[in-house]
């Protein structure tokens, strides 16, 4: 692994960029028939900026349907780390919601989930009624004049101060480009928000900002954009990547203008660095930086990873932009359109860019699209960045099917404490030859020193039918990315959002609870739970072979205290059960031995 750092040679930092615009909005007012009619026609947002088409046609003239009809599992996992689906319901939008259907939800501590696809936000409750609604458009109209187009937002719940923060773009030439940015005056996102309008072009030129991907620590809000020169190709129009830093506390307090920072001119080796993924902190948020990724997001194969980081808070004075360049021990390459189960339609999966990424406990885990290398396929590409505050080291994994496609994933803790394990779940859309498109989600589990253990894959919502708008070349805009948030105050508990195509032939919106086992002690696949112990302990363990085990439950003094002797178990998973009532408080050794009488594994377990 190389690992190369810069400096503030390029990076340029603005501070306090004047607000353009600045207004109240109450959600519970109803919406005009201006608002509404508007539903009835809306535009699909702009393809986001990809350096990616000739790569993607070479590798889509070399895919071939296979016409698989027997479906298989996508790993072979113990059953008990597969997440539960507790709720799972439409997200219930109003009229059509634009193409493509990007998907962005938040939750807060009291239940109120803000669900924004393409154009349109909707506010639910828990059990998916319909709490409020409004438009993008009824959110800007009266206020930033003539309206060119309104789309990709994203939204975001801060458990610090029990609020919500959404973030929009408008217009997409440099004639009207801004950065819509909301802020709830109080923790209810049904009643007064407080909106911003950024200017999408604050170098001047013909230029917009494309693209947002945003994320927040202590302070402040981060939003990274993509700037584009208007009425150019794809090949010449990217200029480059901004950085918005922007102080959460005085869009919450309503102060008509905001303390920010712009960090621009990110490049290296003289080329500006594009697609700029913000890394959301997993549960701790008491950090003054904030980190960043990017990636060669048009090549057909390539290892480089960008680190980039802020290191300071907006109020600070001294926020820097450092980056480092980084080497994956697996490359990523841009994926392969995906095939819908009727010949001649097909679902666009977009370039090979950072999507989504957490930061626990000195480690990042971020997810991109990315093809498969034995076969033409999209899997999702998850990597690991260890000894963050050291000499960062980078593994990845391809999450991948024999029979679908998956793209546009998103990523979050799931652990229950600051100091559990890198547990994650990653949503992400399904597709395949025979199965229209959905939404799935996978768990994730490493402790310290081992390697990773996925969960089998679990489908949240089949497609209904093809996703079919009528585009000429049949490739539809499936999406451009997804979204997911842990429960703050619910440990184990995981919303997210995604899109399946309805029986209309539309790609809606789908919304799903999930709960995850933390309580889990993951080790080679031998599993331990619960841990701590209160009445009993069960262990799940696979075998390759057929075989004898023998369990022995080890007190601090060497004694065996509890045993399992010579049980035969077949190939697979096997469970067993020792009840622990009779023990006294403590910490103990569990350990697993073959017909042989050779340790197959140990682990600590503390019975309460």
């Amino acid at each position: 692994m190389s690992l190369t750092v810069f400096g503030q040679i390029e990076t340029k930092r603005l501070s306090n960029v004047p607000v353009d615009k600045y207004w109240k909005m109450n959600f519970s007012e109803k919406s005009t028939q201006l608002e509404l009619s508007r539903l009835k026609n809306l535009e699909a947002a702009p393809m986001p900026i990809m350096r990616s088409k000739k790569v993607k046609a070479i590798i889509d003239s070399q895919r071939k349907r296979t016409l698989v009809k027997s479906k298989s599992s996508y790993l072979n996992s113990p059953e008990e780390l597969t997440p539960n689906i507790e709720s799972s319901f439409n997200g219930k939008p109003i009229g059509m919601a634009g193409i493509p259907n990007d998907n962005t939800m938040a939750i807060s501590n009291d239940g109120f989930i803000v669900s924004a696809i393409n154009t349109t936000v909707t506010i639910l409750n828990e059990k998916g009624d319909r709490l409020g609604f409004k438009s993008l458009y009824g959110m800007t109209a009266g206020q930033l004049g003539l309206l060119d187009r309104y789309y990709d937002p994203k939204v975001i719940y801060d458990p610090l101060s029990d609020r919500f923060i959404l973030v929009f773009l408008e217009g997409s030439t440099s004639a009207d480009t801004r950065i819509v940015v909301g802020f709830t005056e109080t923790n209810d996102p049904t009643q007064t928000w407080n909106f911003y309008a950024l200017n999408g072009k604050p170098l001047g030129g013909k230029t917009w900002s494309d693209y947002p991907i945003i994320a927040h620590n202590k302070t402040d809000i981060y939003i990274t954009v993509n700037l584009l020169r208007d009425n150019e190709s794809w090949q010449e129009g990217f200029v480059e990547s901004f950085i918005w830093q922007v102080n959460k506390q005085d869009g919450y307090d309503g102060n008509e203008d905001l303390r920010q920072n712009l960090f621009s001119g990110i490049n290296y080796n003289n080329k500006p660095v594009w697609s700029i993924c913000p890394v959301q902190p997993g549960i701790d948020f008491d950090q003054e930086n904030m980190y960043f990724l990017s990636v060669r997001p048009d090549a057909m194969s390539n290892d480089t990873l960008f680190l980039h980081e802020i290191t300071n808070s907006t109020t600070s004075g001294n926020a820097q932009h450092k980056l480092s360049v980084l080497t994956t021990d697996l490359p990523y390459g841009v994926p392969p359109t995906a095939y819908q189960p009727v010949v001649g339609y097909r679902l666009q999966t977009n370039d090979t860019r950072v999507l989504s990424a957490v930061y626990h406990d000195n480690t990042i885990h971020y997810v991109q699209s990315s093809i498969l290398t034995d076969e033409i396929r999209s899997g999702i590409y998850h990597g690991i960045i260890s000894s963050m505050n050291e000499m960062p080291q980078v593994n990845g994994t391809i999450i991948s099917s024999n029979e679908l496609d998956f793209a546009y994933p998103s990523i979050a803790f799931a652990g229950n404490t600051k100091l559990d394990n890198q547990s994650m779940v990653i949503t992400f859309s399904h597709v395949g030859e025979n199965d229209y498109a959905g939404t799935s989600a996978i768990y994730h589990n490493k402790s310290e020193g081992l390697e990773s253990i996925y969960s089998n894959v679990v489908s949240l919502k089949s497609g209904d039918s093809l996703i079919n708008t009528f585009v000429a070349d049949t490739a539809e805009r499936w999406g451009d990315y997804t979204d997911i948030q842990r429960k703050y105050n619910e440990p184990d508990i995981i919303w997210l959002c995604g899109s399946y195509g309805d029986s209309l032939g539309r790609n809606n919106v789908w919304l799903s609870k999930l709960s995850v086992k933390n309580d889990l002690i993951v080790e080679d696949k031998f599993l331990v739970y619960p841990n701590p112990v209160e009445s009993s302990v069960e262990i799940s363990i696979n075998f390759i072979l057929d075989d004898q085990v023998t369990i022995q439950l080890v007190n601090n003094l060497g004694s065996v205290v509890k045993e399992i002797n010579h049980e035969p178990v077949r190939k697979g998973n096997a469970r067993f059960l020792l009840n622990t009532e009779d023990l006294s408080s403590g910490v103990y050794i569990l350990a697993l031995y073959d017909r042989s009488g050779q340790k197959i594994n140990s682990q600590k377990i503390i019975v309460n």
